[in-house]
């Protein structure tokens, strides 16, 4: 891994000396870094104002070069690396945002930063609603060359994810901790998924735990590299609609899936919806058309290629999900020649078995 001096500089900065994002982006306003890397001492007392004192003191102690080359040693051991503001492979958007993040630590595929992408957040406790409605709209967009972004937090993030991957699609996560802290630990191997087919990044410095406060800060990351954001639900005091905010802010499209009225799950995106009524968006098409993408050709069975109690179950589940002894009810079948019917439907994609004996399509 090739080191630049401006690397080494912010990463002392940050690890070492304790600056953060702003306060570095602060400094470079009016000095070189790699000039308070070589002159830290003569700059010290210069630059308190910025520092505050305990960083100022920091820096008097000097640049040790050994501890920001074990850093970057310890990152190429865990396949990881560093892109600082300036570098050919930091994003544009980024630029762009308040608080640009001064250092990006990565693992994976940092050329995914400069590929058109959509943020996708939602609540960690979604409902089979919000699940269901993720995976069917990530399915289609994954497949329209989009990035799809997320925080590989529970519930929509590690849906968002998972789904983007079993459909061949690329997909970054941004992470709230150090990029060699996987929380939570049971996205352990989503995390190693996607650092192995996407790109894994963090503006914290390794080893940093999850810390409360942190995750807000990433989500202007999460709509800083996305062209625009889809809330699929989200609850009331749900992180993603801080995301949503920063989307506006950043003047990106927002998307929200409506949820039901009476859903506590959902109400976040609702109330949203008040003030954003051009954000409803109904299908995956909705969003296919703001973006300008053009939709890949899917592969679908035609109407003509079933028989007719296919094509009967196909049109009462287009419309709500229903039980299985209600399809019973509805042609009429024994259980077992029903249960063949729908296992063959299930395979072929046309149906979905959910929770409780419950299809869809």
């Amino acid at each position: 891994m090739r080191i630049t001096d401006k690397q080494k500089a912010v990463v002392w900065l940050q690890a070492i000396v304790g600056l953060n994002s702003a306060k570095i982006n602060k400094l470079e306003e009016s000095v070189d870094l790699t000039e308070v890397m070589r002159q830290p001492m003569s700059y010290a007392d210069k630059l308190s104002p910025i520092l505050g004192v305990t960083c100022a003191r920091r820096l008097k102690q000097g640049f040790d070069n050994k501890q920001v080359e074990d850093i970057f040693r310890d990152l190429e051991q865990k396949g990881c690396g560093v892109i600082v503001r300036g570098d050919n492979a930091y994003p544009e958007t980024l630029e762009n945002i308040d608080v640009p993040p001064a250092v990006l630590y990565y693992k994976g595929d940092i050329g995914l930063l400069k590929t058109r992408a959509l943020g996708v957040v939602g609540t960690r406790e979604p409902s089979r609603y919000g699940r269901d409605y993720t995976e069917k709209f990530v399915e289609i967009l994954a497949k329209c060359s989009l990035t799809i972004v997320s925080g590989l937090a529970r519930g929509v993030d590690s849906v968002a994810h998972r789904v983007t991957l079993e459909n061949n699609g690329k997909t970054i996560a941004v992470l709230g901790t150090g990029i060699d802290v996987i929380f939570p630990a049971t996205n352990e191997t989503l995390y190693h998924d996607i650092a192995r087919e996407g790109l894994i990044i963090s503006e914290f410095c390794p080893g940093t735990p999850a810390l409360a406060f942190n995750f807000p800060e990433r989500n202007r990351i999460i709509s800083g590299i996305s062209n625009a954001v889809l809330i699929t639900e989200a609850g009331e005091k749900s992180g993603s609609l801080i995301t949503a905010d920063c989307a506006i802010k950043q003047n990106k499209d927002l998307f929200i899936i409506p949820s039901a009225l009476n859903s506590p799950r959902g109400m976040g995106g609702n109330r949203l919806l008040k003030t954003c009524q051009a954000a409803m968006v109904l299908s995956p098409d909705d969003i296919i058309e703001a973006m300008g993408i053009k939709p890949q050709p899917q592969k679908r069975a035609s109407a003509m290629q079933l028989d007719f109690i296919e094509e009967k179950l196909i049109e009462a589940l287009t419309y709500s999900e229903l039980h299985f002894d209600d399809l019973i009810d509805l042609t009429g079948l024994g259980v077992s020649d029903l249960n063949a019917l729908l296992v063959r439907m299930e395979i072929v994609g046309l149906v979905k078995k959910l929770d409780n004996n419950y299809y869809g399509v």
